[in-house]
């Protein structure tokens, strides 16, 4: 049963925002509008930077990796009779939800990593714009054998002419630029093209062909790719043009035809290539391949660059069977193309299957790409049989062919060194030789590894993988849990009786004396056996394979290395490798091997990897514990046209360094960059003598040699970026309790003000004038915003930040003194121990905590029609907001389809930063419901505009909504928005195809979706009632009901009081037996959730509720005394009874703990304690000995009395141990074994209740 008292609550001070798919701190590496690019074209010379970009910032555009060829020789597959000949093109972005940072580095886990690189042949980069890609793609494309592009992209239907009376838009003046020609009729800027894309590193210009022209326009636009192409050769850039098929030779918009008449100068005969990946619109069918084929042969040309087209946004992977299947496409020699969508890839957004935390998309993503390519059961040998139905959600594609199916996997892997980390470009943390050496997250895809060429090729004993043995094969998956280099490593886990992974596809020729080694970690409970071999196998005999045991770990627990050399592997000279891998064997349940590093070398290859000098450094924002800063460095100097990659200077990548005057040096990321870019460098908090140095080294391609540091000078850090976040000290504050709230930021300028409103009356409770903390009380029961202004005038509110409980529902404890009854004693005296407090006990509402992808579902049932309230109190922990923000409330079912499935009959967020007729900060809550199509914006009607939400404090949220459409939403009580909204509908009425009306939608609080995170946080008393409250009824519902008193029209009323056995939580309202659960979703994937469904999850309810509802959630407090070197006699409710074996002053620390918090307090005052003098005069070294000292196991002890002694046992912090009771007779032995560890013990002798001897022994 909840009291009903006043509504109020505390936590502890906001922290920083924690974003999710996109950064929270500034991008500060600047890029060129594109509408600006075409003029740079003009006067380009390699070095030239784009108008508004730096020389260091245009380093994070120009590729470092030279391009690798793919294997050709010695070519063999997983896939018996696949078509080793058809390729792959994701024309998709590699992006954030912003469509801002690309593949740029930055400080969030979060982040398009892609890594089955082996299976794409074309990546056609979407969001990146002509002539302009990030490094991160480019490099990593670069060393995968992949071509990268960018794109120009033109809106529907738009008019796009070479001739300037035509055309007049931007994109025609575009197009004009491009093809201008010289007098001598040449393109002037066909061969400044080629090279500004060779230096940059990308490969092929895109054009999303939806315009219309005129065939003189399109003959001079195919012209120019032709010339381009030319120029390409001659100046040995593989120079690529993708085209979608929509705007055919003459200029008109035709889909879906295939190669045929209409396109086919765009597509170029062998002569005269003009389109290098010719993209069919999705609608294609088995006819137009046939003449697509026909066509091509006709023309001289491959019919593999052309590309059967899926929408993987609007389709996932479905096709309708029949002439358009994938069997149709699997016998035609057609390539595969995926497209989808316009910000983020589809693969990677729609990776929220468990979850909208980073970890979770992360993990997702992993396997998706998995399922995707290698097919359901990630092993591309055993594959489902070929499926027409499935979508992107992971439980679907567990049914998906998988590309492997169509495309074979590929691999650069054919020069020695060869070196993997398995790091996938990002991480948690950054590590380094298997440390953490900046324990921050990050991104950074250039420095993602070569990854193994199948995910994963396991096979049994016999070589052999089947469904039937499938589920005894060792399990492989890369994971962020650990890392010996950047982020990520590989592990292998589980039971088999035998397994072999085959890892990487290879060409390597190797000597005797060659080594393969790896560096592994064991985590089971066995830390040293490894059940493991180290395999390779031979060109033209990759069934034949050449193992050793990898030895027992020395370092149990730790990364350990193996070497063996091609001798010990039986390899004879000049051998090729063409696999290489691990075999496992008679492995325990609890196996796990983490593999951080498998490489190939030559002990006796060098390199001359040159020291990069630095050329600039850029300190960005110095704050009082840390430093943002960018630096660029070269190892060779540029001059001309010359552009060095990475493999001119024998450098595979660089560590960026950061030393503190006074610290250790530490390796805080790398790079194949000549750029650095760095966020949070830790810094000593101090207000002078602020300096550091930046650092780079080179790294050699075999990863262990590595050039010298070149450092910076000693640089002055500034401190220009101070943290306005304050801090309380008291998680819950009680009426006319004294509370410090104070800046964190140690160095930070005093504010102008600090004061403490009352919301409802504008009254100022408390306030102080150019300070740095405020120190008060308050005396009623409430909610108060905490109003701070600094030495600008620009004022920040952070609503209910102060919030004053009643003392029911407990407090922090608090101790006012510890005492002792003496302040004198010997060692045989009893010492009594005191605290006086405060306890803080009460009984404090229950709250249930939802974290992603969980959530709160309650039937839909109990609320029909459109006049409602909703209302709760919610914390939240920690934001990671999407594209859209964090879901709060939302009525929908999985049973609709898109949009409707993802949005519904209403929706409440919490939105990120958005701009609107004015700018709105993050965290303000929205509310929208059916009828509002504008799904990506909130209705700025009904914004809770000024008031946002701030993480770690109770919030109280309501919203209402009549017939006729009027709505309002309150804000800890407050009304904070209102407006009518005529349009509103429900889907039971709005007469939809794709409403499924037989299904009543649920509402869940929580839960994730496509462009929506998830909440992470906790929820009490949530309120469903069915009809409109007004602000007085507000004001009353925050404060919760008996559950005997419930109001008429609260028919959903769950305050997680009571919690049945199953995890169900009783309603207590009028719709009685409409009971809530937790639950997450199953089987989504993303925009499709037609194979998805509600899995019931246990859910607890003992998290602290909201502080100002009494409920039955005891809080209850325990203390723990600290009592150096004394023996506790008893304890006796606040007194602690104790003796002490050795002369000295003696303090206590008492500290009181219960679910608020705990206190520590010292007693102020020493007591002295003296040694005794004995028992009657006796000579205690003749009466009584003790041997052997120092002892074994046990010692013995002679008494020359007889008489009744008790033995005590202390450890040396005082603690006792045991206690023996002997009566002995005069100069009978004892022996008393002493258990624990090597060490100091004392022996405390006792006869008749007085110390009779203290005696140091040591155990050896």
């Amino acid at each position: 049963m909840k009291k009903i008292l006043l509504a109020a609550a505390i936590s502890v001070a906001c922290t920083a925002l924690y974003a999710q798919r996109t950064p929270e701190h500034p991008l500060d590496i600047k890029d060129a509008k594109f509408e600006n690019l075409i003029n740079y074209l003009d006067r380009w010379n390699a070095g030239q930077q784009p108008d508004g970009v730096s020389r260091m910032d245009d380093e994070f555009f120009i590729s470092r990796v030279k391009p690798k060829e793919r294997i050709k020789d010695g070519d063999y597959l997983a896939v018996d009779g696949v078509d080793s000949n058809r390729k792959m093109c994701l024309w998709v972005p590699l992006d954030d939800p912003t469509v801002t940072w690309k593949s740029l580095p930055r400080y969030c886990f979060e982040g398009d990593n892609f890594s089955l690189w082996s299976y794409v042949d074309i990546h056609g980069n979407w969001t990146s714009p002509w002539f302009r890609s990030t490094a991160g793609i480019s490099d990593v494309a670069a060393k995968n054998g992949v071509k990268v592009g960018c794109l120009w992209s033109i809106g529907w239907s738009q008019s796009v002419y070479t001739t300037p009376w035509y055309g007049y838009g931007k994109e025609s003046r575009l197009m004009q630029k491009v093809t201008e020609k010289n007098n001598d009729g040449t393109f002037k800027n066909a061969e400044r093209l080629v090279k500004l894309l060779k230096y940059y590193g990308i490969n092929g210009i895109g054009v999303n062909s939806e315009f219309h022209s005129d065939q003189e326009s399109m003959i001079q636009i195919q012209d120019f790719f032709r010339a381009c192409h030319q120029k390409g050769k001659e100046l040995g850039w593989d120079f690529q043009v993708y085209w979608y098929d929509g705007t055919n030779d003459n200029g008109q918009i035709t889909f879906d035809n295939g190669l045929g008449s209409h396109n086919q100068r765009m597509f170029g005969d062998s002569q005269n290539v003009t389109t290098d990946m010719l993209f069919f619109n999705y609608n294609w069918d088995s006819q137009d391949l046939t003449n697509t084929e026909y066509k091509a042969n006709q023309m001289g040309r491959s019919s593999y660059d052309t590309y059967a087209g899926f929408d993987i946004q609007g389709r996932g992977l479905t096709t309708p069977g029949y002439g358009r299947s994938w069997e149709v496409l699997k016998s035609k020699k057609i390539s595969v193309g995926f497209w989808g969508a316009h910000a983020q890839s589809l693969i990677h957004q729609s990776a929220t299957d468990n979850g909208t935390s980073d970890i979770a998309i992360q993990n997702t993503y992993l396997q998706k790409q998995e399922l995707i390519f290698s097919g359901g059961n990630r092993n591309p040998v055993v594959r489902p049989s070929i499926n027409n139905g499935c979508n992107l959600s992971n439980a679907s594609l567990k049914n998906f062919h998988g590309i492997a199916e169509l495309v074979s996997a590929k691999s650069t892997i054919q020069t020695i060194p060869f070196v993997s980390r398995f790091n996938l470009g990002n991480g948690l943390k950054f590590r380094n030789e298997g440390e953490v050496t900046f324990d921050h997250k990050w991104y950074n895809l250039n420095t993602q590894d070569l990854m193994p060429t199948w995910r994963w090729w396991i096979t049994d004993r016999n070589d052999q993988a089947t469904t039937a043995n499938l589920s005894g094969l060792i399990k492989a998956d890369l994971t962020f849990d650990e890392a010996y280099f950047g982020g990520s490593c590989l592990s292998l886990h589980g039971n088999t009786n035998y397994s072999r992974v085959k890892l990487f596809k290879t060409l390597l020729k190797v000597q005797p004396t060659y080594e393969f080694s790896i560096t592994y970690k064991l985590t089971g409970e066995d830390k040293q056996n490894t059940h493991a071999k180290l395999f390779v196998a031979l060109k033209g005999k990759t069934n034949e394979y050449k193992e050793i045991d990898i030895p027992a770990a020395t370092k149990a627990g730790e990364w350990n290395t193996f070497t063996a050399t091609m001798e010990e592997l039986q390899i004879p000279a000049e051998s090729e490798i063409a696999m290489l891998g691990i075999a496992v064997e008679n492995t325990p349940d609890d196996y796990n091997m983490y593999v951080g590093e498998m490489a190939v070398r030559n002990p006796a290859q060098t390199f001359n990897t040159l020291k990069p000098e630095i050329k600039e450094t850029q300190l960005l924002r110095g704050r009082y514990n840390a430093l943002d800063f960018k630096m660029r460095y070269a190892s060779k100097e540029e001059t001309g046209d010359t552009k060095y990659y990475n493999d001119d200077v024998d450098t595979w990548y660089y560590e960026i360094l950061f030393q503190e005057e006074g610290q250790s040096q530490m390796v805080l990321t790398a790079t194949t960059s000549w750029a650095g870019y760095v966020i949070d460098a830790p810094l000593v908090s101090r207000e002078k003598n602020r300096k550091a140095r930046l650092g780079v080294r080179a790294v050699a391609p075999d990863g262990k040699m590595k050039s010298d540091i070149s450092w910076s000078e000693w640089l002055d850090v500034p401190y220009n970026n101070p943290l306005s976040t304050m801090v309380i000290d008291k998680p819950v504050v009680k009426p006319n309790e004294q509370f410090t709230i104070k800046l964190l930021d140690e160095l930070a300028d005093p504010l102008a003000e600090i004061k403490i409103v009352d919301p409802r009356t504008g009254k100022t409770m408390a306030s102080v004038t150019n300070a740095t903390m405020i120190q008060t009380t308050v005396p009623t029961i409430g909610l108060y915003d905490l109003h701070v202004k600094d030495g600008k005038g620009q004022e920040n509110v952070t609503r209910g930040f102060v919030q004053i409980t009643p003392e029911e529902t407990g407090a922090v404890p608090q101790v006012t003194a510890v005492t002792a009854d003496k302040e004198n004693a010997k060692t045989d005296e009893q010492v009594k121990w005191t605290y006086t407090s405060k306890d803080g006990e009460g009984k404090v509402s229950r709250a249930i905590e939802i974290r992603d992808p969980q959530m709160f579902m309650i039937p839909g049932e109990i609320q029909q029609g459109k006049t409602y309230t909703y209302a709760l109190w919610f914390k939240v922990d920690k934001f990671a907001h999407d594209k859209q923000g964090t879901n709060l409330i939302n009525k929908n079912t999985v049973a609709d389809k898109w949009p409707h499935n993802n949005w519904g009959d209403l929706w409440v967020q919490i939105r990120p930063e958005w701009k609107g007729n004015i700018k709105h900060p993050a965290n303000e809550v929205s509310f929208n419901v059916m009828g509002w199509e504008a799904h990506d914006n909130p209705n700025e009607q009904m914004m809770s505009t000024g008031y946002s939400v701030t993480p770690r404090i109770w919030n109280h949220i309501a919203v209402t909504q009549n017939e006729s459409g009027h709505q309002v939403m309150y804000f800890n009580g407050k009304k904070v928005a209102e407006t009518d909204f005529s349009p509103s509908l429900r889907r039971e009425t709005r007469n939809d195809s794709r409403i499924n009306t037989s299904v009543t939608a649920n509402i869940f609080i929580g839960g994730g979706g496509v462009y929506k995170s998830g909440f992470n946080g906790w929820i009490d008393d949530v309120q469903v009632w069915d009809k409109v409250l007004t602000e007085d009824e507000i004001a009353q519902a925050m404060n919760g009901y008996q559950k005997d008193a419930v109001p008429d029209h609260l028919q959903g009323y769950y305050t997680f009081e009571e919690r049945t056995e199953d995890s169900v939580f009783p309603n207590w309202g009028k719709a009685t037996g409409k009971d809530g659960q937790v639950v997450v979703m199953d089987g989504s994937g993303g925009e499709n959730t037609s194979n998805a469904s509600y899995k019931k999850q246990s859910a607890m309810n003992d998290a602290l509720g909201y502080p100002g509802i009494v409920g039955s959630l005891d809080v209850k407090t325990t203390p723990a005394w600290t009592l150096d070197q004394a023996t506790v006699v008893g304890e006796d409710g606040k007194t602690a009874t104790v003796t002490y074996a050795n002369a000295g002053s003696y303090s206590a620390v008492i500290k009181l703990m219960n679910r608020w918090g705990e206190t520590s307090a010292t007693s102020t005052k020493t007591v002295e304690i003296a040694e005794s003098t004995g028992i009657d005069n006796v000579n205690t070294e003749v009466e009584l000995a003790v041997y052997p000292n120092p002892f074994a196991e046990s010692v013995n002890l002679r008494f020359a009395q007889g008489g009744t002694y008790k033995v005590n046992i202390l450890n040396a912090g005082g603690m006792l141990l045991q206690q023996n009771v002997f009566d002995a007779g005069a100069g009978q032995v004892a022996n008393i074994r002493i258990n624990g560890a090597k060490g100091v013990y004392f022996i405390q002798v006792m006869k008749n209740n007085r110390l009779y001897k203290s005696i140091k022994a040591m155990k050896r």
